[in-house]
């Protein structure tokens, strides 16, 4: 009985695996593809799409597995937050997908200055890379870090607004568009402590959302 569980977690660690890489390529187009004027909308949905189809698949699992081998503790915990976890991929890649949409929506952004999208971006796609690490070993030091981070990314936003808002000399779009973007990599950003936070609650068992 202990094997069977322990296949399936492996195979719900494998799918989890899948979803952070699909996740991860996700908000680095979209990103890449604001910085420097490209459309990749299609691309990104089709994206969000499969890892909605991963998230689905990885509940199915989940719930077979706690029905059928009703697993305590630590491997209870495991596998009730790679539910969670599988939707905060989803939600990286939905909000890939609406900052690949600000081009389409706002037009021609080419000549904005995107300096302050680039020095949020570095910082939300480390806190990606280190919440789906985290996650993948448990490792709850890197899950701590998160929270440091993410208070650089709401500092850099709240900079960000007051400086755009009060900047007369800026095209209306550049504003708006730049807004947008950040306002979405904030929202990244969040969802990479809330995987941190599930860390936590695997390795020890304390809730903290």
């Amino acid at each position: 009985m202990r094997r069977l569980l322990d296949i399936g977690i492996n195979n719900l660690a494998n799918m989890m695996h899948d979803m952070s890489e699909i996740a991860q390529e996700c908000v680095t187009t979209a990103i890449d593809s604001y910085i420097n004027d490209e459309d990749v909308v299609n691309y990104v949905y089709s994206k969000a799409q499969q890892l909605t189809m991963l998230k689905d698949e990885v509940n199915d699992l989940a719930i077979e597995l706690i029905i059928r081998y009703q697993p305590l503790a630590r491997d209870l915990r495991y596998i009730s937050s790679c539910i969670e976890v599988a939707y905060d991929f989803v939600r990286f890649a939905r909000y890939a997908y609406d900052i690949a949409q600000v081009k389409t929506q706002l037009g021609n952004i080419a000549s904005c200055d995107k300096e302050i999208i680039v020095r949020i971006s570095n910082i939300v796609n480390e806190m990606l890379v280190k919440s789906i690490h985290a996650f993948n070993n448990k490792d709850v030091n890197i899950a701590a870090i998160l929270v440091d981070m993410d208070d650089q990314v709401d500092s850099l936003y709240r900079m960000s607004l007051s400086s755009m808002m009060n900047n007369k000399d800026v095209d209306i779009r550049c504003i708006l568009a730049n807004l947008l973007v950040i306002r979405y990599l904030e929202r990244i950003a969040d969802h990479t402590v809330y995987v941190g936070e599930l860390v936590r609650y695997i390795v020890s068992g304390e809730r903290i959302r």
